[in-house]
């Protein structure tokens, strides 16, 4: 069953998605450092993959502009 889409919400930007990287990377360092290490492993492992998705959209975003003009 696909997910309903919140129909007030808009469309995160880049640098919405970064500040949010930000913050979750800082809590990857806060949980490595209260001994965590597997929990921020797999936070950072998660952001890693984040990270890579953001960059190809950006790729994508930068080659449609591209095609446009």
């Amino acid at each position: 069953m696909p997910r309903k889409q919140p129909a007030s919400k808009e469309a995160a930007t880049a640098a919405d998605i970064e500040r949010s990287i930000q913050a979750l990377n800082k809590m990857a360092e806060r949980l490595w450092g209260d001994g965590r290490e597997a929990e921020a492993k797999a936070l950072l492992d998660a952001l890693d993959a984040l990270n890579r998705a953001l960059d190809r959209i950006r790729i994508g975003e930068s080659r449609r502009v591209v095609t446009l003009h």
